[in-house]
């Protein structure tokens, strides 16, 4: 029996959250510039925000997950806005264990749209999706400790810490990272 396919088109109340596609570099590109300060803070996180950015380094990304989407073998989707059609950031499953059926979630969300919930609508939405066709797999993620609107998107979407480690950066400083896993969405109270 085949495995079904990643969905390339997930709808939210306020967004789309789609496959990167080719020619998508540009626009991913204008909402990694307007936030790379801020994302630069999460280096065990996010360690290609510690890269130079360009165009074409978007681009690239852009090209790569698109052929891991048709693959199988990574799960990352932009997250277009309804209303402004604007790349507002990434979110999807860009490590897949498909022996162990673990899967590591990474997301990132463009400054001006923060603080809105968007995050956690895109993540929420992407869980479910991912549970609802593949029930056996668990999802995990990390983030810094000290990120914690990262960690509140992670719990309201029905992660668990599960674990903390100690990274020593390359400053010599010492950050917490939290593990977190979910096996199945949180009960909202809400039918389908």
């Amino acid at each position: 029996m085949n495995s079904p396919a990643f969905l390339q088109l997930i709808e939210t109340p306020r967004m789309w959250l789609r496959w990167p596609l080719p020619g998508d570099g540009e626009a991913l590109y204008r909402g990694v510039s307007e936030s790379l300060q801020q994302l630069r803070q999460w280096p065990d996180s996010l360690p290609w925000a510690q890269n130079e950015q360009s165009p074409r380094v978007s681009e690239d990304y852009c090209q790569t997950c698109y052929a891991a989407c048709v693959m199988q073998v990574a799960w990352p989707m932009l997250l277009i806005d309804k209303a402004s059609e604007d790349v507002i950031g990434t979110v999807g499953f860009h490590h897949i264990d498909g022996v162990q059926r673990i899967w590591e979630l990474g997301y990132w969300c463009r400054w001006p749209y923060q603080k809105q919930g968007r995050m956690s609508e895109a993540v929420l939405a992407l869980t479910e999706a991912a549970l609802g066709s593949w029930p056996g797999v668990q999802l995990t993620s990390r983030v810094d400790q000290r990120n914690v609107a990262s960690v509140k998107v992670l719990e309201r979407a029905g992660y668990e810490c599960v674990r903390e480690e100690s990274t020593t950066a390359a400053s010599g400083s010492v950050q917490v990272v939290l593990h977190y896993a979910c096996s199945r969405p949180p009960q909202t109270g809400q039918s389908s």
